[in-house]
């Protein structure tokens, strides 16, 4: 079960004279203020009072996010939605008011979600709610909170989710494409016609596209390489084709039909050819990775399908993998949700061998990226999944 999904914003305390205020990617914040005590809100706290005595407290202040607060008690960031969960009250997470008292406890605290991404989350005041991004473009995480007691963990980092890719249409229209480099190791010679063979961080590609197909200067842009059909390893149909994430570039200027662009990631190596995308907002999901299921536990009749790719060898998969599912959004999967993987056993009748976890990261429409979270077992392409 998943509760409470929100959208990744930075949650920021506002300061009532600016309230107003309205940033690009944030919600409107609320105007019903009433005063509670010696302060204005727009919710309806608890009394401090009448918390448990040895209750943990804390008092919200100017320039505090629910963000900083998660790092500051639970020391990480990423588990900011326990904080959130602690105080229901706060009907939306995008907006806390100094003056509120937020009650701090819960299975998180001095735990550390499992991930790489490093983040910097700069509190503002005066109204702003920032962007979906911060300042170094680190994705804020969604939420699927499931029922087991595990303490909520981070499925994935930033470069699970931008620099693989993911099982889209076979032949899924992407008009704008690089066609050439600067290439500074050439510098415009005379007579000099080869360019690089690739670019890293910080060239310059020129882009065969413009404003008539949609490019916009000063948008960054995903740069997609088209990869090999996908088929089924069991009913040995094509399910679509793999793209892979090589990195991104945003555009410095353009006119109709070109562009010129700075690369500002490079995931592997970039070449004439590649594609340009949307920059999804692809939020890091957070989840709590429940209990593996036991060998007398039986199936709990969700949707099933199975394991049709991953990223690198297709036996021996283990924890921290990535994978593709042929379950989607229109299967009502969503980043966060955590499913079984399991295998049939061959003797009729027996138990199923219950192998790991997955969790969901992004997801298509009958299709998903995911990382194994848990492992009992090594899995392999071919093996089943289940929804919890």
């Amino acid at each position: 079960m998943s509760v409470r999904r929100v959208a990744p914003v930075l949650l920021l305390v506002v300061t009532l004279p600016l309230f107003g205020a309205k940033a690009k990617h944030s919600s409107r914040p609320p105007t019903d203020l009433h005063r509670v005590g010696d302060h204005w809100t727009p919710y309806n706290p608890p009394d401090p009072s009448t918390y448990a005595p040895n209750a943990k407290t804390y008092t919200v202040k100017a320039g505090d996010t629910l963000w900083a607060l998660a790092k500051q008690f639970y020391g990480n960031a990423y588990l900011w939605p326990q904080l959130w969960e602690s105080n229901t009250w706060i009907t939306d997470a995008h907006w806390i008011y100094p003056g509120d008292t937020l009650l701090v406890e819960g299975e998180a605290s001095n735990k550390t979600a499992e991930t790489t991404t490093t983040t910097t989350s700069t509190a503002l005041t005066g109204g702003n709610t920032g962007n979906q991004s911060n300042a170094n473009n680190t994705p804020m995480p969604t939420v699927s909170l499931n029922t087991a007691a595990a303490a909520p963990t981070a499925l994935g980092a930033e470069a699970d989710l931008y620099c693989w890719g993911y099982l889209g249409a076979p032949n899924e229209p992407m008009p704008n494409e690089i066609e050439g480099f600067e290439d500074t190791e050439m510098l415009y010679q005379k007579g000099v016609v080869d360019q690089a063979m690739s670019v890293r961080d910080g060239d310059i590609v020129f882009i065969h596209g413009g404003s008539a197909t949609g490019l916009v200067a000063g948008d960054t842009y995903l740069l997609v390489q088209p990869g090999d059909l996908v088929t089924h390893p069991i009913r040995n149909t094509t399910i679509g084709r793999h793209y892979d994430y090589i990195g991104q570039v945003r555009i410095l200027c353009t006119d109709a039909n070109r562009a010129t662009a700075i690369v500002t990631q490079s995931c592997q190596e970039i070449s004439v050819g590649a594609k340009l995308k949307p920059l999804p907002q692809l939020p890091i999901p957070i989840a709590r990775v429940p209990d593996l299921p036991t060998i007398c536990d039986s199936g709990t009749n969700q949707h099933s399908g199975y394991i049709v790719n991953s990223k690198g060898f297709i036996f021996g998969l283990g924890v921290s993998d990535l994978v593709e599912i042929d379950l989607g959004r229109d299967d009502s999967l969503q980043p966060g949700d955590v499913l079984t993987v399991y295998r049939d056993s061959p003797v009729a009748g027996q138990p199923r061998q219950v192998l790991g976890e997955i969790g969901v990261l992004t997801t298509e429409s009958h299709t998903s990226t995911a990382r194994i979270v848990a492992m009992k077992r090594a899995m392999e392409v071919g093996d089943k999944i289940e929804m919890r």
